[in-house]
């Protein structure tokens, strides 16, 4: 169970700070590092209402209007209106469903499957290559047990990333402050509660390291590896 930061966290809002359509202020820095915070002051609701619209356009499009080989290009100039930045080459299969999406930060290359939930109180950063399958949560928000706490109606986040080359299974759902390192596989249906290491294969409710396997440049050394010589295949969503 995590617990709320007792002070701000600089790495993150610099962080935040290379973002686009954040909104910058005391509170948002607040909920951003970590801290109690009330997510009904304007600047916050403003921001969430926002991030409603945008995602609204991106689910809403008409995929019989644009033609294949268009639908690409129509979707992240969607897309790039919702999260604070994404990287070339990565799509998201509608529907999206962020709260804020300005915190959340995709690299190049990634697939994301149907259904994505993102709660990004606090920052959701996603590596390159990263591939989602449907279905997957992803949670930065919290809140105290204390009973009084939801009276008051204050909460905290804790931020989330994620590592390149990473597969995370169908209805995975990722708990928040949780780091998954570069080049893991985490099995479907996993709840992961802790940081996962590098180049691990994870599975189950709480997600728990099952084997370790070799990073993609020793898997390109060896040679009975039967993915050494393929031609890499491009998508053209």
């Amino acid at each position: 169970m995590s617990v709320a930061a007792t002070e701000k966290q600089p790495k993150i809002i610099e962080i935040a700070r290379g973002l686009n359509h954040v909104p910058m202020c005391e509170d948002y820095e607040r909920m951003i590092s970590g801290m109690m915070y009330n997510p009904l002051v304007p600047a916050l609701m403003e921001a969430r209402h926002r991030a409603r619209g945008v995602a609204q356009d991106y689910n809403n499009l008409d995929a019989k209007t644009v033609s294949y080989d268009k639908i690409y290009d129509t979707r992240m100039d969607l897309l790039q209106k919702i999260v604070g930045k994404v990287g070339s080459g990565t799509f998201v299969e509608p529907p999206f469903l962020p709260d804020y999406g300005c915190n959340i930060s995709i690299g190049k290359d990634c697939f994301v499957n149907f259904n994505f939930t993102a709660l990004d109180t606090s920052l959701i950063l996603i590596g390159d290559r990263v591939q989602f399958g449907p279905n997957v949560g992803i949670f930065t928000a919290g809140h105290d047990v204390s009973v009084l706490s939801r009276r008051k109606f204050v909460e905290f986040g804790h931020s989330v990333t994620i590592g390149d080359d990473c597969w995370i299974g169908g209805n995975v759902t990722i708990l928040p402050g949780v780091t998954i390192g570069e080049g893991c596989t985490i099995g479907a249906g996993s709840v992961v509660t802790k940081d996962i290491p590098p180049f691990s294969v994870a599975v189950g409710s709480p997600c728990r390291v099952r084997k370790t396997i070799p990073s993609a440049e020793e898997e390109e050394q060896d040679p009975n590896n039967p993915y050494r010589n393929m031609v890499r295949a491009d998508r053209e969503e």
